[in-house]
């Protein structure tokens, strides 16, 4: 029998055949067990995987199924994460009383029968290895077969679908599949999104067909694994003092993707990245990770190695954290630590935590600059890490504020380092402590710890500063592309940028070096998302009290009269504790502003200084052009002056695609702001909304990841489109503006779309490249 009739008949018995239940699988093609997939780069079925397979998952499964919060724990973005399967286990889950066993790839298991025991079930067969069983036992392909049998829906998609991220992802079994194609007919994968290509649909039933063979990654050349072996070397001298300072680099930098700037990079293809991880065993043997909870956690090995492992799952954007390797980040850690003039004559231990204490012989001057140099990288990882899902986790910040940072050279004193070493124990974090936290007497230590710490950084500054010339531009930092930044949030999810991006923001954020430790060991090093509903809220209530610092570091650059007003403006509606801790003296450390101002609104006039004092102009002028609308889409500027009727039925993020025939097409992002009274509020942030106040905004290129519409226009229509979006008041005109422009998400010219978006975002920037997540896609 040809493999084309065995498939024919295979559907004829899909289609007529009774529920397959878990026995009946177990009778025709045995029991289950867990199966070697990954061949060898040489295999001839390996390099199908890669040439064939592969670009398939990539874009058009990766895409829903690539993060913590892919449906049902399927990551489908490495061999690793196929073969682990699907898990009922939500891991954003915000509401469980006791912190869950964490499930992170490569961490938590290292085979297929760990997963299994750890409740992961497979979506590929795992019983005899026929081509008949591979189908029938393989979830995965009845779920794009059940695809195929449904035809594609135009326009607004049914209710059945639901998009919202608090759904209950079904996840069935074997043995429930049946329910679920009876309940869910049109809940084939891609659920929600065009039907793939025939060619791609038979692509990857051949595949399984065949076992799903997978290969293993690609060997490293020899110049990458030259620099490997060199960088893991630097990383693990033995001296205490290389040990402490390898400790603290890992402990920032475990998050990132690390690649190395010395190879070639092009725009077709993206480097290949490697993570920063604890090993047992040191270079040159193979690599043990360390698997504990937080990078932090005692290791409980006699020595921990610092290993740079290859990182094996497909760049998502909504993940990637860049950061490069190179000659002058050696020379820039040189000076900070290995050649600096500190000594390290104990280590500390692993036990009751806290970065203030543990790294007190390093320098303050050096680690603030280590994460201040990369401050773009230090601030991305709360945005792009973990706790960047989930609204109770960035509803702690505005919709879009720029930050600024203290002037480094200002920490360069022993006296810096005695001060944030004698407050180490007002600056204590509560993610120090446990992923089930937090009795109401632990919580109001930490908030009686930071009032102290207020006024005592208070009463230091009185007794250093210089109070006749006062604060001025010379106390922020300046001349790096990471002296400023921009964060927009969406909802649920969040974006950093270089530069003070777009119209004037209503808050700012000066972070000083305490600040910044912070926030990483909080919301990065300290965050664990498999964490109870007490660690998380407890983490959430504590940012509060760094956004506040933050804030109130800005305003003091201003006149004092206008100090309060400005920080009540931010905090309209605040409850009496609230208002009472916005009134304490000490946040704004009665310091005097240096600063001579030429007009009656002096935030405004200091953002607008700040804006120009931080970058140089040729700095200012490439950042300018990075994100401004050109000359040639002047147009799309307009949409910056959206009626607040069209804002309010926008998603948080739209991306706009120009088609130009005789010049390159170009891409835009269209972001929406929501106003708030304030963001202090933890669970009513619905009662803070000013949504008659919201705003859009539109950017060159691609800012944030999570696409809610997708708009695609030619160059001769730009000002219909802009004149038909300004007029979108009502329902109605919104369905013929996206009827004529949009790409909807069951529009048959999605996944056609959807590459053209990747292209674009691959030769923009392919360091930042990564796959696009569409569980966001609105349904209109």
């Amino acid at each position: 029998m040809t493999f084309k009739a065995l498939i024919i008949l295979l559907c004829s018995v899909l289609i007529s055949a009774c529920s397959d239940t878990e026995d009946q699988l177990n009778e025709d093609y045995g029991k289950d067990q867990a199966r070697p997939r990954q061949l060898s780069i040489d295999d001839l079925l390996a390099k199908e995987y890669r040439d064939q397979v592969m670009p398939i998952l990539e874009k058009r499964c990766v895409v829903c199924h690539g993060c913590y919060d892919a449906p049902c724990q399927l990551k489908l973005s490495s061999p690793e994460g196929i073969d682990r399967g699907a898990s009922k286990d939500q891991v954003y889950n915000g509401q469980r009383l006791l912190g869950a066993k964490p499930s992170r790839l490569f961490i938590d298991a290292h085979d297929t029968e760990q997963w299994r025991e750890k409740g992961f079930s497979s979506v590929l067969n795992e019983r005899d290895q026929t081509m008949l069983a591979n189908l029938q036992g393989s979830i995965m392909y009845k779920l794009l077969l059940q695809k195929e049998n449904n035809p594609d829906l135009q326009g607004i998609l049914p209710e059945e679908f639901n998009y919202s991220l608090d759904r209950q992802d079904q996840c069935p079994d074997i043995n429930q599949l049946d329910d679920y194609q009876e309940d869910f007919p049109l809940g084939g994968m891609p659920y929600g999104l065009p039907n793939l290509s025939n060619h791609e649909f038979k692509t990857l039933e051949a595949w399984i067909a065949k076992g799903a063979p997978m290969s293993e990654p690609l060997p490293l050349s020899e110049a990458t694994s030259k620099l490997v072996v060199h960088w893991e070397q630097k990383l693990n001298g033995d001296s205490p003092k290389e040990r402490l300072v390898a400790r603290y680099i890992y402990e920032h930098l475990f998050i990132g993707h690390i690649y190395f700037d010395a190879l070639p990079i092009s725009t077709d293809t993206p480097p290949r990245f490697f993570k920063l991880v604890r090993s047992s065993t040191p270079s040159g043997e193979p690599l043990k990770i360390i698997p504990t909870r937080r990078p932090y956690d005692d290791p409980k090995v006699d020595r921990v190695y610092y290993r740079l492992m290859l990182d094996r799952a497909t760049t998502l954007a909504k993940t990637n954290l860049p950061y490069v390797f190179n000659e002058q980040r050696e020379q820039l850690w040189d000076k900070l630590f290995y050649n600096a003039d500190f000594t390290i004559d104990t280590l500390p231990g692993y036990k009751d935590f806290n970065p203030f204490m543990v790294f007190k012989d390093i320098p303050s001057s050096a680690r603030y600059q280590f994460m201040l140099k990369e401050a773009y990288f230090t601030i991305s990882g709360f945005i792009k890490g973990p706790v960047c899902r989930g609204q109770v986790a960035v509803n702690v910040i505005n919709d879009k504020f720029w930050v600024f940072f203290v002037e480094p050279d200002s920490t360069s004193n022993a006296d810096v380092d005695h001060f944030v070493y004698e407050q180490a124990n007002n600056l204590r974090l509560p993610a120090e402590s446990s992923s089930n936290n937090l009795s109401v007497i632990e919580w109001l230590s930490y908030a009686k710890g930071s009032r102290q710490y207020v006024k005592a950084k208070s009463d230091y500054i009185k007794r250093f500063m210089n109070h006749d010339t006062g604060l001025n531009l010379s106390n922020i930092w300046s001349g790096n592309e990471n002296a400023a930044l921009t964060v927009f949030r969406h909802i649920d999810s969040a974006t950093v940028v270089k530069g003070a991006l777009g119209k004037q923001p209503k808050t700012a954020w000066l972070i000083d070096y305490p600040i910044l430790e912070r926030i990483h060991y909080l919301l990065v090093a300290g965050f664990d998302v498999y964490g109870n509903v007490g660690h998380q809220v407890t983490t959430r209530l504590y940012m509060d009290f760094l956004r506040i610092e933050s804030e109130t570091n800005f305003i003091s650059f201003i006149p004092n009269e206008f100090r309060k007003p400005v920080l009540a403006s931010w905090y309209l509606g605040a409850t009496k504790e609230l208002n009472e801790y916005l009134n304490d003296k000490n946040l704004m450390h009665a310091r005097p502003s240096g600063i001579k101002y030429q007009t009656e609104f002096p935030k405004a006039e200091l953002l607008n200084r700040l804006k120009h004092y931080v970058y140089t102009q040729p700095m200012l002028k490439a950042k300018n052009e990075q994100y401004r609308v050109p000359e040639e889409d002047l147009e799309l500027k307009r949409l910056n002056s959206l009626d607040n009727s069209v804002v309010v039925a926008l998603p948080q993020v739209s991306f706009v695609i120009i088609e130009d025939k005789k010049n390159d097409d170009r891409a835009y992002t269209l972001i929406r702001h929501n106003a708030h009274k304030n963001v202090a509020s933890l669970l009513n942030e619905e009662a803070n909304r000013l949504v008659s106040e919201d705003t859009a905004e539109v950017f060159k290129g691609f800012l944030g990841t999570y696409p809610g519409l997708i708009f695609k226009v030619s160059s001769a229509d730009k000002g219909d489109f802009v004149s038909l979006f300004l007029q979108a008041s009502n329902p109605q005109k919104l369905q013929d503006l996206i009827t004529r422009y949009g790409v909807r998400r069951s529009d048959t010219k999605f996944w056609e779309v959807s590459d053209h978006l990747h292209d674009l975002y691959l030769q923009q920037d392919p360091i930042e490249y990564g796959l696009f997540d569409y569980n966001r896609l609105i349904n209109r």
